[in-house]
């Protein structure tokens, strides 16, 4: 076999088995909305949901999930519930999701959104907001 053919093939094992380790996130919010987080990429979902709860403290629950897909956070810049979308294949459509979706639950109001995308090309990160 020549060389460079094995070297794409080793190359693409590799591609194929980082996918599956790092292919898990999590969203956890506060029941109380104050506090909130999203993770990706992480080897297993119980790391991720862990991490996400880590970060997100003490009163947060898990409320979505990840799997090689994008994710978003909503929250009304006057006060008001968390929203999140998931199950999307960019950055700007699970935004856009969360964000329609916000405005709808607020009468039209003004939301900020923070999203992320699991999947194979990204080492593990998280965001994390506190307050108001």
């Amino acid at each position: 076999m020549p060389r460079s053919l094995l070297h794409s093939l080793v190359l693409l094992a590799l591609l194929l088995i980082t996918s599956d380790l790092f292919a898990a996130g999590a969203i956890a919010i506060d029941e109380r909305g104050r506090r909130e987080s999203m993770v990706v990429n992480f080897p297993t979902q119980r790391q991720a949901d862990r991490e996400a709860l880590r970060v997100c403290g003490h009163h947060c629950r898990v409320v979505g999930r990840l799997t090689n897909e994008c994710g978003a956070i909503a929250w009304p810049k006057h006060g008001g519930a968390w929203i999140w979308s998931d199950g999307f294949r960019n950055e700007r459509a699970a935004a856009g999701a969360a964000a329609h979706r916000c405005r709808e639950a607020t009468g039209g109001h003004q939301c900020r959104v923070r999203a992320m995308c699991d999947g194979p090309t990204v080492q593990p990160h998280h965001h994390h907001h506190h307050g108001r």
